[in-house]
């Protein structure tokens, strides 16, 4: 997510004489995590100047309802979930999304094609339940009692993973299952294209003034390295202002699984639909997942204005506004899908 200071995208920025970040050291021994090469991402936060306080603890306790058989769709194997295996070996045992969160009653998840974005999301893996979130310092956030189950998904060791930034996280981990790896790309936030393809190539960003350039440079190897790379400089010079803006809106009606929530700005904020169910009467409900501020791990949100429904969102709560536990409210005005389903 990006700083109100970065507004021109360099105020932060400490460059060499060419304009051009200094390379990141290592990562320390055993951490997982590749540090950013260019991390703006400290001191004021997009969120900060929001009329609600950071932490502040939702309405209600409610707690998510096991799922019964009957309302498992078939998932994809976690093999498809490219992080877990980074350091080698089988992916660990975990719950799966879908596993643990039944519909609400009366409802059933809505079909979606093998291989979505939707039905990827339906299979992410959990950290047993009861687990805290923890922020990427290591320490335990404040508020515990916004999220019902947390994703096992690395959020890195600094401050760079946060609201919009793990929605395109989590893109990009599917783009990369699915062998999508050309069409990873986004802009940035002053409107420069920042694709993989081309970072595989060599390109590399050079700041003139207060626009980002890209120039060419050596090619790189495509591997999952390279692919943090490419991620840590679009969580540096990308957020919500720019998905705001890249992603087209899309009709309630229409609302599926990896649909994004998104008001953009400084501050600005961007949860995930995580699924979608529907009852019988067609009326919708949907899951939302977010990371906030500072980095912390992705997690599932409670609603915090209907203890018995959570942690599902009727979804025509939108049409007047839903409140999220950290954030709102989010309004259809604000529904966005990436251009590819």
């Amino acid at each position: 997510m990006l700083r109100r200071a970065l507004l021109g995208l360099v105020s932060l920025l400490a460059c060499d004489s060419a304009g051009v970040a200094p390379p990141a050291a290592p990562p320390p021994a055993g951490s997982g995590h590749v540090p950013s090469e260019m991390s703006l991402k400290t001191g004021s936060d997009e969120h900060v100047d929001k009329d609600m306080p950071s932490e502040s603890p939702p309405a209600g306790p409610a707690s998510p309802v096991p799922a019964d058989a009957s309302s498992k769709p078939s998932l994809p194997p976690l093999t498809q979930y490219a992080w877990l295996t980074e350091a080698g070996g089988e992916p660990p045992a975990r719950e799966r999304l879908a596993a643990a969160i039944a519909p609400p009653p009366g409802a059933r998840r809505v079909p979606l094609p093998e291989g979505s974005f939707g039905a990827w999301l339906r299979g992410l893996p959990l950290l047993p339940d009861g687990a805290p979130v923890l922020l990427y310092s290591g320490g335990t956030k404040p508020n515990q009692a916004a999220h019902v189950r947390v994703v096992d998904l690395d959020v890195g060791d600094r401050d760079l993973q946060q609201c919009a930034d793990a929605v395109m996280r989590l893109r990009v981990e599917y783009q990369w299952a699915a062998d999508q790896r050309r069409a990873i790309a986004f802009k940035l936030t002053d409107g420069t294209p920042w694709d993989f393809a081309s970072y595989l190539g060599g390109t590399r960003l050079k700041l003139v003034g207060k626009k980002a350039e890209r120039v060419p440079g050596s090619p790189r190897p495509a591997t999952r390295e390279t692919l943090r790379g490419y991620m840590r400089t679009l969580f540096t010079y990308a957020g919500t202002a720019s998905i705001a803006a890249e992603l087209p809106r899309r009709e309630l009606a229409a609302l599926t699984a990896g649909d994004v929530l998104v008001q953009g700005g400084f501050p600005g904020h961007a949860v995930l639909v995580l699924d979608v169910a529907e009852d019988d009467r067609g009326a919708r409900y949907f899951l939302l997942g977010q990371s906030y501020m500072p980095a912390q791990q992705f997690h599932v949100l409670k609603n915090p204005g209907d203890a018995a429904l959570s942690p599902w969102y009727r979804a025509d709560a939108l049409k007047t506004g839903a409140m999220t536990p950290e954030w709102g409210p989010f309004t259809d005005r604000d529904l966005r899908r990436f251009r590819d389903g």
